[in-house]
């Protein structure tokens, strides 16, 4: 008899099989956070990597905004929000590297993109109204394959 499992990925039951299709190609796991209103602000650190056009997953995001720069093809970090929350900032601090951010969810059409904090923090940075639900973070580099280790910095 066949036992059946669950994966956190989408996954095909076929004669008490489960054949998972995210285990395709190797990715390092992404960072998860849950949050609730009044937390205190938190931190995930990580590096870019990756030369997959981040436009391939949206061209541009809920606000019209172009999605830019490159990153693995899964995301960085998964951030699910316990409520929501009327304002939250989510900031990509580098050192001053040119990095770029996508946030999906907690639909995929959902989308929120940034390349620049402003002319002078070439650093991505997002702030806006964010639902009850998951989000899936991407944290890249302006250039293909270009290595930055950087903090994503959450605060309300």
């Amino acid at each position: 008899m066949f036992k059946s499992t669950t994966f956190k990925s989408t996954a095909f039951k076929l004669t008490g099989l489960v054949l998972p299709l995210a285990l395709a190609a190797v990715a390092q796991a992404a960072d998860e956070m849950s949050l609730a209103l009044g937390f205190t602000s938190t931190q995930a650190t990580g590096e870019t990597v990756g030369s997959y056009g981040l436009s391939n997953i949206a061209n541009r995001d809920s606000n019209g905004e172009f999605c830019l720069g490159y990153a693995d093809r899964t995301p960085d970090h998964v951030l699910t929000l316990e409520e929501d929350f009327s304002e939250l900032t989510i900031a990509v601090d580098s050192g001053g590297a040119d990095t770029t951010l996508l946030i999906q969810g907690p639909n995929n059409n959902t989308v929120r993109c940034n390349d620049s904090a402003s002319r002078q923090n070439r650093d991505a940075m997002i702030q806006d109204t964010f639902t009850k639900g998951t989000y899936r973070v991407w944290v890249g580099s302006f250039e293909p394959e270009g290595r930055h280790r950087y903090a994503l910095k959450v605060t309300e």
